[in-house]
C-alpha cells in the first residue's frame, strides 16, 4: 500500500493530527458537559449555549454514545427558547417599574433584544447574561442582564449627561471656539471642512464641565453627539451669523466608527456624519 517509508509516516502523521484535532474538541464537549452538573445549572443559558456549540461541533458516535446528538441539540434548542422568554418578561417587567412613561421604555427589535430606555438604548444578550447600555451607538456600560443592575447603571449614566452637558448657546461657543483651533493647528482657513472627531481633544481642554470630562483623554464621543442633537432639536444650526453644515458619512467612511459620529434622531433613527464646517451667512 505504501511505497515507501516516508509515505508510511506521512500517513500516520495524517492520522495523528486527525485524532489530536478530535481529542482536543472533545476536551472542550467534555468542559461544557461538567459545567451541566445539577438541574440548577440547566437555568443557566451561558452554560447552555457553549454546550450546543461543542455538541454541533463534535460526532458522539466516535465516542461510543448512544445519545442521538440531534435529540439533545433540539432539547437544549427548546430549553434556551423557553429560558430567554422567561428571562425577558421578568426583565421588561422589572425595569417598567422605573418608568412612568410608556414612550421611555419601549423595545426597538427582538433579535437581539434592544430595548429604548430614555434617553439611552439598551442591548440585551441572554445567551451570555449581559446587556450594553449605549447612546448614539456608543457602549458606555456592560452590566449583567437582571433588570436592578440595568436600571442602577441607566441612573448612573443619566446622572453623569447631567453633570456634563450645557446649553445649546453655551455649547455653540465651545463647538465655535474648538472649531477655530482645529483650523488654526491644521493651517486651515475659515470655513474649511475638518473630520468631526477632530474636534475631541479640543472639547476635552475647554469644556465648562472639565472635571466630569478630563478623567477622559478625548472628549466623550456620546457627549458630543448629545449636544450636536440638541444643538439641531433647539433649531440652532444657524447662529450667531454662522451656519453649522454636517458632512454624512456615506459608503466606505463608515465602515471604521472611529473616524465616524452617529447623531441620534428620534428614539431609533440617527446618521452617521464625518466631517462638520462653520460658515458665515
Amino acid at each position: 500500500m505504501f511505497e515507501s517509508d516516508s509515505d508510511l509516516l506521512i500517513a500516520l502523521q495524517g492520522v495523528g493530527k486527525t485524532v489530536n484535532k478530535v481529542l482536543s474538541e472533545a476536551k472542550g464537549l467534555a468542559k461544557s458537559i461538567e459545567k451541566i452538573d445539577s438541574v440548577k445549572a440547566l437555568g443557566r443559558q451561558d452554560y447552555l449555549t457553549d454546550l450546543m456549540d461543542s455538541l454541533k461541533s463534535n460526532d458522539l458516535a466516535m465516542f461510543g454514545c448512544g445519545t442521538d446528538k440531534s435529540e439533545l441539540i433540539h432539547a437544549i434548542e427548546n430549553r434556551l427558547r423557553t429560558l430567554q422568554m422567561n428571562a425577558r418578561q421578568n426583565l421588561m417587567a422589572g425595569l417598567q417599574t422605573a418608568f412612568d412613561n410608556p414612550n421611555h421604555l419601549r423595545i426597538l427589535s427582538d433579535s437581539p433584544l434592544v430595548i429604548y430606555m430614555h434617553p439611552l438604548t439598551v442591548e440585551v444578550h441572554f445567551e451570555t447574561g449581559k446587556a450594553a447600555l449605549t447612546y448614539a451607538h456608543e457602549v458606555l456600560q456592560t452590566v449583567s442582564s437582571v433588570p436592578e443592575e440595568i436600571l442602577n447603571a441607566h441612573q448612573q449614566i443619566v446622572e453623569n449627561f447631567r453633570a456634563s452637558r450645557i446649553d445649546s448657546q453655551q455649547f455653540w461657543q465651545i463647538l465655535k471656539l474648538a472649531y477655530d483651533m482645529v483650523l488654526l493647528k491644521e493651517a486651515q482657513p475659515m470655513g474649511a471642512r475638518i473630520d468631526i472627531v477632530q474636534l475631541l481633544p479640543a472639547l476635552a481642554w475647554i469644556w465648562p464641565n472639565a472635571a466630569a470630562t478630563k478623567k477622559n483623554v478625548v472628549f466623550p464621543r456620546y457627549l458630543l453627539a448629545y449636544q450636536l442633537q440638541k444643538l439641531r432639536s433647539d433649531g440652532l444650526l444657524v447662529n450667531r451669523g454662522w451656519r453649522l453644515d454636517l458632512g454624512t458619512a456615506t459608503g466606505g467612511s463608515t465602515r471604521n466608527k472611529a473616524n465616524v459620529l452617529f447623531i441620534p434622531m428620534g428614539h431609533s433613527e440617527g446618521q452617521y456624519y464625518l466631517s462638520i464646517c462653520l460658515r458665515q451667512v
